[in-house]
């Protein structure tokens, strides 16, 4: 304390902050960007709104599966047991050649694959329901009829030359080979089958077992797969429909180059 008399003085310094509006760093860059996402998005759906019924379907086939509208495998397996195997892979244009994976200006191997499977599938055109590929596996669906009685898991000998011919051409391949079997909706008919998931599974497994006994496929190669009644392809309230979903899917995946070995199954 400074002594009386004293011209020493206390010095009292202030400091004044200023209330400012704080710092928004980049918050509106964020707000700006969903602003321009939003309108890209109206304006994409305006154009698609205004193109014709031709266009849209186009754009519908390139976003359902981009990869074969892209590289044609629509175009090889147009006419699919028109009586012209292979005629319409070996006149549509190419751009390149075999590619181990899709690649563009290519066909992959797995579509050559598939179109060497076509030339043995005509002859048992009435139990083929389905045929597709993929990038990366080769699908068909058999009808179920063509295998088994209503209600029963035992194969019915009339399937013999198809199973047979399917085996010769399925064992050299060095693929992976999925069965699947489906049901329509309505109730088994069967005691000893409390619902169509048993069914189904016992119809899968017979088919493996046929594989595997008959013609000694090596069991690590095969997959028996359960769908029952939920992957319907068509409408279970009629017929022609409940016909169609019950069907056995058989999945070939690929896992290296095979299209020479089922060229040489086929010679035979």
């Amino acid at each position: 304390m400074a002594e009386e008399g004293s011209d020493d003085q206390s010095i009292v310094i202030k400091k004044i902050k200023k209330a400012g509006h704080g710092h928004h760093g980049g918050a509106w860059k964020v707000a700006y960007a969903d602003f321009v996402t939003a309108m890209m998005a109206f304006f994409l759906v305006m154009w698609i709104v205004g193109m014709s019924d031709a266009d849209k379907k186009k754009v519908e086939e390139y976003f359902n599966d981009p990869l074969k509208y892209k590289f044609g495998a629509e175009k090889i397996f147009q006419g699919l047991f028109s009586g012209q195997a292979g005629e319409q892979f070996m006149n549509q244009e190419k751009k390149g050649g075999v590619v181990d994976s899709i690649k563009q200006g290519g066909v992959s191997r797995v579509h050559l694959l598939a179109q060497d499977i076509e030339s043995w599938m005509t002859p048992f055109e009435s139990d083929i329901l389905d045929f597709k590929v993929t990038p990366d596996r080769i699908q068909f669906a058999l009808t179920a009829e063509s295998m088994f009685s209503p209600g029963s898991v035992l194969l019915k000998p009339e399937a013999e030359p198809l199973l047979r011919r399917m085996a010769e051409v399925l064992k050299p391949l060095d693929a992976h080979f999925m069965i699947e079997a489906h049901t329509d909706d309505l109730p088994v008919d069967n005691p000893s089958y409390p619902t169509n998931w048993e069914l189904s599974a016992i119809r899968s497994a017979t088919v493996v077992r046929y594989f595997i006994d008959a013609h000694y496929f090596d069991p690590a190669k095969l997959t028996a797969m359960s769908a029952g009644e939920t992957k319907p392809v068509a409408d279970n309230r009629t017929p022609a429909g409940r016909a169609r979903n019950r069907r056995i899917d058989i999945y070939i995946i690929p896992q290296g180059k095979t299209h020479s070995k089922i060229r040489s199954a086929l010679s035979h």
